[in-house]
């Protein structure tokens, strides 16, 4: 090369490193080491990545908390290892990784609040550290109450889990007669009902019904949601009673056991990424965001968290009420986005779902969370304002108002609808949801704790045993998402692609295996479809190069065990963003 050809190719290497941004001169060229200079490389039997293009591997090679390469063997990770400082992890060379578990409809306050109190419910409950055995009669609830409020000094008593179709109608006298001088307050199974004894609405003030009626009763509050005879708050009402309840729920003692059980359930269970879908609605934004970033912000808490607030929280415009909080509240943990949580009809574990003819069949009516003139207004709202909107429905009724709502919004590309529960729908529904693209995060363990209840008493057989009719969803492309909405359900992934897939009730009865998801689809809705219900599948939900490095570590595969061991398959770690943690 020629003087001039040398200066002129020296200045264009020069404006080259200039233009790349590099700290490097050119007589100091760039190396690999300079950029992600330690690897990690994971040895697994197999790994699963739920990416049809590379559907399995053996390694996985990651740094700075991102996945750097997928490969079946380490020869194929060499572009990215040669000069480089590489550890190689092969504590499981034996195991099986898969995306970590996304939980797309978690309530964190509600599960601080929960987790403390004793569960007495219908079912078998394993909660960190401890086990409640099932209450399946009403005798067996009563016995198991008052044994709990035997071990309690507690000044007010609280449990959840009632249920009337298995422990019989529950008042405020049959409480009075069971504890005639302690406050007792009980949280139906649904959460969206409490039930209080008389001491204890002398407790909370509202001991006469011209208290009870002006302390609940506010603008907005269906008197029909709440009952002073009965001792019953719920649904409109609920909120109202706990306030009341602030004192006792809200102690110091019972937040940092809820905090760190909720922690603990998160991790056992291999949930990396999970969204809260009430933000606010439990105690505001000022209580709940403190809380929850000692959490979640914290650098052993292996999860992170998409904040999906109700609407009343949001007193301004959508996206400068958005941007405010991003800026007092928002970390790499705790992830605000334009999405937001709206209300339709009511509870599914209490019958109170808005259900279109021949409705129930005791001839009671479901209830409104939002009356539909109010849902749409909601809606357009925020649809124009460019977000996506999640919408709690559970009935045909309710979801004919929801699906009538959602036809007349402009379509967009940059936003989704997305039905939360989805309890029952028909097969003319499910054709109009897949026809609009809209998308479901679904609550699979109706069929299991209300399939043979429902049968008996409200629904029917035939109607009771298409509950959660999730494989016409499949058959028609829908994606879906499935959610715990603990605790109506374990924080448990596995569990819930297990009741998915078999669809097998209580009592040990098998209903409508046509509406069972098929494994691999169970499998898409507990990582990257759950991802994607939540905005997120550009991020986590599979392991892909370029994504976080969230993986779960299984003892064994689920797609070689089968859908109907599922809910056996051990998590034995869980390696957030590259880190590594162990239940």
């Amino acid at each position: 090369m020629t003087p001039l050809g040398k200066t002129i190719a020296g200045m264009m290497l020069a404006l080259c490193l200039a233009l790349m941004g590099s700290q490097a001169s050119a007589n100091e060229p760039l190396t690999k080491s300079q950029s992600y200079p330690d690897i990690t490389i994971y040895e697994a039997q197999s790994i699963i990545t739920m990416e049809p293009a590379l559907p399995e591997a053996k390694f996985v090679a990651v740094a700075d908390g991102i996945i750097l390469s997928v490969a079946q063997d380490l020869e194929s990770l060499k572009p990215w290892t040669d000069g480089r400082k590489v550890t190689i992890n092969r504590d499981y060379a034996d195991k099986v990784l898969m995306p970590g578990f996304i939980e797309p409809h978690i309530h964190p306050m509600q599960a601080i609040l929960m987790l403390p109190l004793p569960f007495i419910a219908p079912e078998e409950w394993e909660l960190p550290g401890r086990t409640y055995p099932a209450a399946s009669n009403a005798e067996d609830y009563e016995r198991l109450l008052r044994s709990e409020l035997a071990k309690s000094d507690a000044p007010l008593f609280l449990s959840w889990g009632h249920h009337a179709l298995f422990h019989g109608e529950l008042t405020r006298a049959e409480l009075d007669r069971i504890a005639p001088d302690r406050p007792v307050v009980i949280w139906q199974r649904s959460f969206h009902e409490i039930i209080a004894n008389s001491a204890a609405l002398n407790l909370l003030g509202i001991g006469t019904s011209d208290a009870f009626a002006k302390t609940l009763f506010k603008p907005g509050i269906d008197p029909s949601h709440a009952s002073f005879e009965k001792g019953t708050i719920g649904e409109t009402a609920l909120f109202g009673g706990i306030d009341l309840l602030r004192p006792y729920l809200f102690s110091p003692a019972n937040i940092r056991n809820g905090l760190s059980q909720l922690r603990q359930m998160l991790l056992e269970n291999g949930v990396t990424t999970a969204a809260d879908m009430a933000f606010g609605g439990f105690g505001g934004v000022q209580t709940e965001a403190p809380l929850f970033k000692s959490l979640f912000d914290r650098a052993d808490t292996p999860t992170r968290i998409v904040v999906v607030p109700v609407s009343t929280v949001i007193d301004k415009e959508p996206n400068l009420w958005l941007k405010e909080t991003q800026a007092a509240y928002a970390s790499e943990k705790m992830l605000f986005t334009d999405r937001v949580k709206l209300f339709a009809d009511g509870a599914f574990f209490a019958q109170y779902m808005q259900l279109n003819a021949p409705g129930y069949s005791d001839g009671h009516e479901g209830k409104w969370l939002t009356e539909p003139e109010m849902l749409a207004a909601l809606t357009q709202k925020f649809w124009d304002a460019g977000w996506s909107i999640h919408t709690h429905v559970n009935g045909d009724k309710g979801l004919d108002v929801v699906l009538n709502i959602s036809e007349k919004l402009q379509p967009s590309n940059s936003q989704n609808l997305v039905m939360e529960h989805l309890g029952f729908s028909t097969e003319a529904q499910n054709r109009r949801l897949a026809d609009l693209d809209i998308w479901v995060s679904a609550q699979p363990n109706y069929i299991r704790i209300l399939g043979d209840v429902y049968a008996r008493s409200g629904l029917g057989p035939d109607r009771a045993a298409q509950m959660n009719r999730l494989g016409s969803l499949e058959r028609k492309n829908v994606p879906i998402g499935l959610h715990s909405d603990f605790n109506m359900a374990p924080i448990n992934p596995l569990y819930l692609a297990w009741v998915a897939t078999n669809r097998v009730t209580l009592e040990g009865n098998i209903k409508t295996p046509s509406e069972a998801l098929s494994l691999d689809k169970a499998m898409r809705a507990i990582t990257i479809e759950a991802a994607q219900i939540i905005g997120m599948d550009d991020v986590v939900g599979s392991i892909a190069s370029g994504k976080k490095a969230d993986f779960v570590v299984l003892g064994s595969n689920p797609y070689e065990q089968g859908a109907d061991k599922l809910r056996d398959i051990a998590v034995d770690a869980v390696i957030f963003e590259g880190q590594v943690f162990t239940p």
